[in-house]
């Protein structure tokens, strides 16, 4: 059977395309960096989830939107975690009503937030989620204050903006705080 030189070219370069997806999976598993292809950054594992303590020390988070629901950080609760992520107790409160309090994560690399815990105010204690996936942050609706922590206090160009300190006195400042905070 004779085979042309187009079909031989073809050939040729279907096997170079095939170990090329075969063998760049694992070079790239291998890689200790948290780059992935083309140098694009990646999220790193997750640090096993160590749940605060009660907070007690809350800085408020101004965000644009006005409404009856305001939302603080507790200052002890905040972490810088590898991977490019912030942890941090969120208190959400109405002027009557009772408060909501949630453990979060902000991963500052995919824009992407997660529940870690909820605080169950009767028994005083943490309940961990039994079901939590990273999620889009929007720029608007119920979960406005995420797009706010992400944006003015804990992230910057896809790299935490500083140290734990940095970021809750970034919150402390307000919407805009100076870029000169960050890290």
């Amino acid at each position: 059977m004779m085979v042309s030189r187009s079909e031989s070219v073809r050939i040729a370069l279907l096997a170079f395309l095939g170990c090329m997806l075969t063998l760049a999976p694992r070079a790239h598993a291998q890689s200790s960096s948290d780059e992935g292809w083309f140098g694009a950054k990646t999220a790193a594992a997750e640090a096993p989830v160590s749940l605060p303590a009660a907070p007690t020390d809350l800085v408020h988070v101004h965000i644009t939107a006005s409404g009856s629901l305001q939302f603080y950080v507790d200052r002890a609760s905040v972490s810088v975690e590898p991977g490019q992520t912030v942890r941090y107790t969120l208190v959400g409160k109405t002027p009557n009503g009772p408060s909501n309090i949630t453990f979060e994560g902000i991963n500052c690399v995919t824009r992407q937030w997660k529940l870690y815990a909820l605080w169950n105010d009767v028994s005083k204690q943490w309940v961990k989620a039994t079901s939590s996936e990273w999620q889009r942050i929007p720029e608007s609706g119920a979960t406005r204050v995420h797009s706010t922590l992400y944006r003015d206090d804990f992230c910057l160009n896809q790299s935490v903006r500083g140290s734990a300190a940095d970021l809750v006195r970034r919150i402390e400042l307000g919407l805009h705080a100076p870029s000169s905070l960050s890290n």
